[in-house]
């Protein structure tokens, strides 16, 4: 690993460029939604790309490069107005600043992963520049004035992760061809988006995709990854590659990359036969192993939509990217079938990520104070590369299953984050790289991961050849379906540990209650939570509001569906029948129309 030294800061100025107010787009608005309510976002305000230039590269080919790449697009010379009259503006010109670092790193040694993290945490410890502007920065490592690598660092205000990526493959592109740099003509811009989202056509689709979100929202479960927390005796044995960091107890992330030629051999082959993409393949394979593993075949979790739809989109650099809802069922038996269902229901989501994240807020508590349950985004798909046009196979489809042994787990930290079990597909030097995170590895630890992964692995490989029955999804994954004991509920579509939900209640009413699973009208089971007066709450709605608030990481529990205040407590208070021989003060849902 190089050491790092700063040596200078370079301000690199632009000027040309059209100087404009706008409103925000629809983007801009959730990014400063999650990034103002987010306490730890610092980890999340800046994206960074690193960058390695040709020999002979001079500082001065990066800062014209650079300038040119802030006078092209408008997003990298922004800033943000809050407040009660939010609005974007435009600068025609200013600077931005470039950091330059010695390394000791030996020359002409490959740039290793160590000196790009290390570039990585001395620019974000830099101070931001107050003459420069801080959404666009870059830094350089050299030795002996030599460039080893350029790091291009974004903010999320300025670029989501594909906007990034068209700047840095303009900027490769213009490092090559120094006779190309020049702005060019003007392109639609973040200040164009806006008026296309404000025009009556983009409050149609935006009006869409929040009736898109009601009707999944609706049904779809607390958490789809609600299984029996895991217990030391975890009989599974671990395969890794790398020793697995260290990561242990609430709320601490956990992440592994699958690197897998038997996946890569294997996607051209199952695509072309379902006529459909790399990454519907990649994400009906997530599907699968997903329904099998938690038993739940109506699969409805957040899936990032890149909101690139028209020809203008195509190298357009800002912040587009929302999440959308993806909705499978995977009651089928056929994995064909499965990848064409996810591909449709791909395309579906596609069209309906783009929306006024407040108005979705308001839609979600509504929609959770109805079902007492919680959007907490615990299961997500962000495939954030996507593959254009025919992939070729690189082997005959036998190969894929010939090269599991050759599949490689490497495991890693990556920053907190709220979200449960998160697969993500990045580009590898040309290929797709598939990976799996959770933010709590105490309730998604190792163990699940490796068998989610090796999972999806085999199940793509044995998929090589022609379809697979996916009724055998254990004999081919070794995959088991989880196991839930009589404490576990179905309820609104939702699977629910009943000591959960007890404990939300009991924290909630700070009284003595017990809560039973009554048979509804219509026969369903309804949570009926009874609850002796003399605590804080008095009433249903009260009562309801405090177990709402208390739902935030508690992926297997739910509010009640009912709720009886009675005047004291029995004496056995796990018989149901004495409950309701007590007198009752209140009772009722407890929902926002019973105030």
């Amino acid at each position: 690993m190089g050491g790092l030294v700063f040596t200078e800061r370079i301000h690199v100025k632009f000027a040309g460029g059209r100087a404009v107010e706008a409103p925000l787009t629809l983007g801009q608005i959730n990014t400063l939604e999650w990034l103002g309510d987010d306490t730890r976002a610092g980890l999340y305000r800046m994206m960074e790309w690193a960058v390695t230039v040709p020999d002979g590269t001079t500082l001065r080919d990066v800062t014209d490069t650079l300038a040119v790449l802030v006078e092209r697009h408008e997003s990298l010379r922004t800033s943000f107005v809050t407040g009660d009259e939010r609005r974007q503006v435009v600068s025609g010109s200013g600077q931005v600043a470039v950091d330059v670092y010695e390394t000791d790193a030996a020359a002409g040694s490959p740039v290793a992963h160590e000196e790009v993290t290390d570039l990585i945490a001395a620019l974000q410890a830099a101070p931001v520049d107050d003459v420069a502007d801080s959404l666009f920065r870059a830094a350089v490592a050299m030795h002996d004035g030599a460039i080893r690598v350029v790091l291009i660092a974004c903010s999320h205000l300025a670029v989501d992760c594909e906007s990034l990526a068209v700047v840095v493959r303009q900027f490769t592109h213009l490092i090559d061809n120094p006779d190309e740099r020049h702005a060019g003509p003007l392109t639609h811009q973040p200040a164009d988006q806006a008026a296309v989202e404000h025009s009556a056509r983009g409050r149609r689709r935006a009006e869409a995709s929040l009736r898109y979100w009601r009707q999944l929202t609706s049904r779809m479960p607390q958490s789809l990854c609600a299984m029996p927390r895991p217990t030391g005796g975890d009989e599974r044995e671990l395969h890794h590659d790398y020793v697995v960091p260290a990561s242990g107890g609430e709320g601490q992330p956990l992440g592994c990359w699958l690197d897998s030629p038997a996946l890569r051999l294997a996607l051209p082959h199952i695509a072309a036969r379902t006529q459909t993409t790399l990454p519907m393949v990649l994400s009906a394979a997530f599907c699968a192993v997903l329904s099998w593993r938690t038993g739940v075949s109506d699969l409805v979790f957040a899936s990032l939509a890149n909101n690139r739809i028209g020809r203008e989109m195509h190298d357009y650099v800002g912040t587009l990217a929302q999440d959308s809802l993806l909705a499978v069922d995977a009651g089928t038996t056929s994995f064909d079938e499965l990848v064409r269902r996810t591909g449709g229901a791909t395309l579906r989501a596609a069209m309906h990520g783009l929306y006024e994240v407040r108005l979705l807020q308001e839609l979600q508590e509504e929609i959770g104070d109805r079902r007492g349950t919680l959007f907490q985004r615990d299961c997500a798909s962000n495939i954030n590369i996507f593959f254009d046009g025919e992939v070729r196979p690189a082997g005959p489809p036998e190969a894929a299953q010939e090269a599991l042994s050759r599949t490689a787990l490497r495991w890693h930290i990556p920053p907190y984050f709220r979200v449960l079990l998160l697969m993500r597909v990045i580009d590898s030097d040309g290929e797709p790289l598939l990976g799996l995170t959770t933010g709590h590895a105490d309730l998604i630890p190792a163990a699940e991961i490796e068998s989610l992964l090796l999972g999806i692995d085999r199940l793509l490989a044995a998929a090589a050849t022609g379809d697979v029955d996916l009724r055998r999804m254990t004999e081919i994954t070794g995959l088991t379906p989880v196991v839930r004991g009589p404490e576990w509920l179905r309820v609104d579509n939702c699977w629910i540990e009943l000591p959960e939900v007890q404990a939300v209640v009991d924290e909630a009413v700070q009284a003595p209650a017990r809560v039973f699973a009554e048979r509804g009208d219509d026969g369903r089971p309804v949570l009926t939570a009874y609850v002796a007066s003399g605590g804080p709450v008095r009433t249903p709605r009260e009562a309801h509001r405090a177990c709402l608030g208390l739902l935030n990481g508690r992926y297997s529990a739910m509010a009640p569906g009912r709720y009886v205040i009675c005047a004291r407590a029995p004496e056995d208070t796990g018989d149901p029948a004495a409950w309701r021989r007590q007198p009752v003060l209140a009772e009722g849902d407890g929902r926002e129309a019973q105030r």
